[in-house]
């Protein structure tokens, strides 16, 4: 490993005098301005921390787009206080307070659940979050780190471990199982639609689910299905799967979904937050199926037919987030080769264009996910297949990254060849 890395992995460089932040005064991405502070050195109690890789999620879109109005911030002084979006993050402690040097010291390596229960509180809402190079965090989230234990772990695959474990929590209560034979995921098409589908593949591997023959994957948008279908249609074939994808807007859709379900589905994950295209899935639900109402629909809304819930013997289960213990299920998978959180990234981007990306995602231009590497010097909003040509990669690896495969080896030569501090 070249020393410039090694000195980075070790944090065995000078820290800058002043840290980088995009912050928020009001709501509107007008209102969301790139800033160079003073860099806080931690107090008695404080971590300080460098993020590494911090992943955008459509979360931050609402928060920009919605700012005092946000639920989570009405009591919270945007104006004066300012917010820093982010909550997708995997840091690096680079300083540690007095108070806690027995439990943090300089290198440990964390992932953040931002949800902070038991304060009424969240990272990147009403605590600034990864939306900047360097940071302080006090006991209150330190509280709410998870400690990253395998060295080789990658920055990417760890920050992507909070998305997958949302997607991992909505199966909690209940999860495919062997009488399951065809299955829906509505709306799909998107970033965390793609998780489930990636998922979906694996239970049907892993012979959590072996009689899984189809699955059916429905968006608006064309240009997204060709995209899963070219992505995903070989994990497919390695799982056995008939994968069909179609277009809800395309005058033979419900002679297609009767064709491809006549009995019905036995499981539909709701990925979509319209209730009526919702609504009218529901009732192509089979007697005994399963409704996973995972996309981000608004209290009061939608209506739930009790009667043909109660015949018909349907599971409903709804889910809007992950737990602690969800996140360090998910970072032991990924630590253990089990789950590459890597096959969500979609494109990199440097500090300077993160408003840019979360713009990309707000327009449902970010086909997956967009990775913000902090510490990364000229590096514009790129889809990973761009990247092949532009930095040195070994030959298999150009190869990969020129088919849209990320990875920590992948990961390794962009530090090298980007880190501001080289």
């Amino acid at each position: 490993m070249p020393p410039d890395l090694q000195a980075y992995k070790s944090v065995q460089y000078n820290l800058p005098d002043t840290a980088r932040c995009w912050q928020l005064s009001a709501a509107g991405f007008e209102n969301l301005e790139l800033v160079e502070i003073p860099r806080r050195r931690p107090g008695p109690d404080e971590i300080a921390f460098r993020t590494d890789v911090n992943g955008i999620c459509f979360s931050d879109v609402k928060i920009i787009s919605a700012g005092q109005g946000h639920p989570r911030l009405r009591n919270y002084d945007i104006a004066g206080r300012k917010v820093v979006p982010g909550h997708e993050l995997a840091l690096t402690v680079v300083e540690v307070g007095t108070h806690v040097a027995s439990k943090f010291k300089v290198g440990d390596r964390f992932i953040v659940q931002a949800d902070l229960l038991k304060y009424g509180k969240a990272v990147g809402y009403d605590v600034w979050g990864g939306f900047c190079d360097y940071g302080v965090f006090g006991p209150e989230v330190q509280e709410y780190l998870i400690p990253i234990r395998a060295r080789e772990a990658g920055y990417s695959e760890t920050a992507l471990v909070e998305p997958w474990a949302c997607v991992e929590a909505s199966y909690a209560r209940v999860d495919f199982g062997p009488g399951d034979r065809v299955a829906w995921l509505c709306g799909g098409a998107g970033p965390m639609g793609r998780m489930h589908l990636v998922r979906t593949f694996s239970v049907k591997l892993s012979g959590q689910a072996p009689n899984l023959a189809t699955v059916l994957l429905t968006d608006i948008s064309d240009a997204r299905l060709d995209s899963v279908q070219n992505r995903y249609q070989r994990m497919a074939q390695q799982a056995g799967i008939r994968f069909v994808t179609l277009n809800p807007s395309h005058a033979d859709y419900e002679q297609r979904l009767a064709e491809i379900a006549p009995s019905g589905f036995d499981f539909l994950v709701a990925l979509c937050p319209v209730p009526p295209v919702i609504e009218a899935a529901i009732r192509r639900v089979r007697q005994y199926g399963v409704v996973n109402l995972f996309a981000g629909f608004k209290r009061g809304e939608g209506i739930l037919n009790m009667g043909d819930v109660h015949y018909d013997q349907i599971t409903i289960t709804g889910n809007s987030g992950s737990r602690i213990d969800d996140m360090k299920a998910v970072l032991r998978k990924v630590e253990e080769g089990k789950l590459d959180t890597n096959s969500s990234a979609y494109a990199v981007v440097g500090l300077e264009g993160a408003k840019e990306a979360v713009l990309a995602v707000r327009d449902s231009k970010a086909l997956n996910k967009i990775l913000i590497y902090s510490q990364c010097k000229g590096l514009p909003l790129t889809p990973v297949p761009e990247l092949a040509d532009s930095l040195p990669f070994p030959a298999d690896v150009r190869e990969e990254v020129r088919k849209g495969h990320w990875s920590s080896r992948a990961e390794e030569v962009l530090l090298r060849s980007k880190w501001a501090g080289a």
